[in-house]
């Protein structure tokens, strides 16, 4: 996978200066991904605010909802 926001170290600017909002109940638009009538995703934000980079990951709750990761499966293009 690689150095992520992840680990606690950017991997753009190596500060230990990242943050995450997985604390935080969701329920802002920006962190939620329809990918069917009601089925949603929400992500996990990371950033590192010493340089400004950001990530955003599926939550692990959503990962691991087979039927979610199926509707994605199904209906987006994969990346070759």
């Amino acid at each position: 996978m690689g150095e992520t926001l992840k680990a606690g170290t950017c991997p753009k600017c190596n500060s230990a200066e990242v943050y995450t909002d997985t604390v935080y109940t969701k329920s802002s638009e920006r962190m939620i991904l329809p990918v069917s009538g009601f089925a949603r995703i929400y992500f996990d934000i990371y950033i590192c605010v010493n340089c400004g980079y950001f990530e955003e990951y599926v939550s692990d709750k959503d990962l691991k909802d087979e039927k979610k990761i199926e509707k994605i499966k199904k209906n987006w293009k994969k990346v070759k």
